[in-house]
């Protein structure tokens, strides 16, 4: 037990750094980058460099909640769309909730899937 718990404190720590780093990168771009430059880099409306960098920051900052990689990245990808969602005059409170509960849904059936499979493991 004190090895998994070592090897976490471990991770935990470079999940802190590349945080840090990514929300610094964050406020950097909102403070000295203005909109209009970066709204259409490479897609036309699409904010992609800040939508990038969100994307990065909300990563990192749900694996240190979660400690899991595969849980953040599902929850990242839900913003995300509702944040796109929001830029492109589509995202309202009725958007958020659906994709908030489709979130939920996929966290819950995750969860019950590897419960059932373990269950069936252990009855033979």
């Amino acid at each position: 037990m004190e090895q998994r718990k070592h090897e976490r404190n471990k991770r935990y720590g470079w999940l802190v750094l590349f945080s840090m780093i990514n929300w610094l990168a964050i406020g950097l771009a909102v403070w000295k980058i203005d909109p209009d430059n970066i709204s259409d880099f490479i897609f036309p409306g699409s904010y992609l460099p800040m939508g990038i960098l969100l994307a990065g920051g909300i990563f990192w900052l749900l694996s240190i909640v979660t400690l899991s990689a595969v849980r953040a990245l599902r929850w990242t990808l839900g913003i995300i769309t509702f944040m796109y969602l929001r830029v492109w005059g589509l995202g309202s409170v009725f958007n958020g909730v659906l994709i908030l509960g489709l979130m939920v849904a996929w966290e819950v059936y995750i969860y019950r899937a590897g419960t059932l499979k373990t269950i069936g493991e252990t009855e033979h």
